[in-house]
């Protein structure tokens, strides 16, 4: 048994746009984002999904309730939390070297590693997947990184390096809880 598996990262906010880190900012999309949502819903709704699974981050949950569909609010697929640095530009991030060193372990200032992101997530959706029922999984960067690099055997700091533009989705099809065959990534819809 397969279970067809979307990941789609949450559009984009006004923080995003200027290369911040959102972490557990609770903002929403921008205008130009809702204008793209709605192009995008359709499509969506044509691919077959019978259910989503999302965080509680208004961003991305606004947008996974509007579907219609059955969902599911999983806090634990909330972005990876930055803490002071929620929100702050990186380029004036100051004192950051020894997490940069390893963005994996270490934690922001009053954050959250992405280990610890990458697990809650990941023990999130494998509580939450059933059958095999095409699931939409709404998210963030960080969570949904995690998610594709488990599949995919990658180690987390590899994770770090798959780029997700906002609205990006990624297509895979699980064969169980440790494999799944990638078939897109990133994909413009």
């Amino acid at each position: 048994m397969t279970t067809p598996l979307f990941l789609l990262r949450h559009g984009p906010t006004a923080a995003s746009q200027q290369g911040a880190p959102l972490g557990r900012l609770d903002l929403p999309v921008i205008p130009e984002g809702e204008a793209r949502w709605q192009v995008l819903r359709p499509r969506l709704l044509q691919m077959g999904l019978q259910r989503v699974l999302t965080s509680d981050l208004q961003r991305a949950r606004v947008h996974a309730l509007d579907l219609g569909l059955p969902a599911l609010v999983l806090p634990d697929l909330g972005e990876q939390a930055f803490g002071a640095w929620d929100g702050v530009p990186w380029a004036e991030i100051r004192g950051a070297e020894s997490f940069f060193a390893d963005p994996v372990k270490s934690s922001p200032p009053g954050g959250e590693s992405f280990a610890h992101c990458a697990s809650r997530a990941l023990l999130a959706l494998q509580g939450a997947l059933e059958g095999d029922a095409p699931t939409l999984v709404l998210a963030h960067g960080g969570p949904l990184r995690a998610i594709l690099a488990h599949f995919m055997g990658l180690k987390l700091e590899r994770a770090l390096d798959l780029a997700w533009q906002p609205f990006g989705l990624t297509g895979l099809e699980v064969h169980s809880a440790n494999r799944a065959v990638l078939k897109f990534h990133n994909r413009s819809i």
